[in-house]
């Protein structure tokens, strides 16, 4: 009788491994894919953004704005650079703050110039994307319109 319980519950404790195993890997694949559409109403065709690849990563650029934002385990901060009264990292969207060209409520830059949905998102693109190849970062991400605009 022992052995039929021991038996019976070696292959319990198996099937529950393989569930847990299946479940970890498909919320794996889950995780691998969150692919965002960016510019749907551009005339270049809409951008492809894989979140899940970027989100760790911080632009090597010593000049970059927002490179004191960004530290270790909180790489969104480079991106997502917004924060609360209290320091605390908003991880707001990017068109919570940039509207399309002429909004008056646009973010303006160091120059005062305004930082308007399309150059808020080449500026931090493309501009970490060129620091990456002046690095020498085996990272490189596109910098020409056709590299990053797909037509659908």
């Amino acid at each position: 009788m022992k052995l039929k319980l021991t038996i019976v519950m070696l292959y319990a404790v198996a099937l529950a491994i393989c569930a847990t195993v299946q479940t970890g890997v498909s919320a794996m694949a889950v995780q691998q894919s969150v692919i965002i559409k960016l510019d749907t109403q551009g005339g270049r065709g809409v951008v492809y953004f894989d979140h899940r690849k970027h989100e760790a990563l911080i632009n090597p650029d010593a000049n970059f704005v927002y490179k004191n934002k960004a530290k270790k385990n909180a790489a969104c901060a480079g991106c997502h650079h917004t924060e609360s009264r209290r320091g605390i990292v908003q991880l707001w969207k990017c068109v919570s703050c940039h509207k399309g060209e002429g909004n008056d409520k646009n973010p303006k830059n160091v120059d005062s110039d305004e930082v308007y949905a399309e150059r808020a998102f080449h500026d931090m693109c493309i501009g970490c994307h060129k620091a990456n190849i002046e690095a020498g970062i085996s990272i490189k991400g596109r910098t020409t319109c056709g590299g990053c605009h797909k037509a659908e």
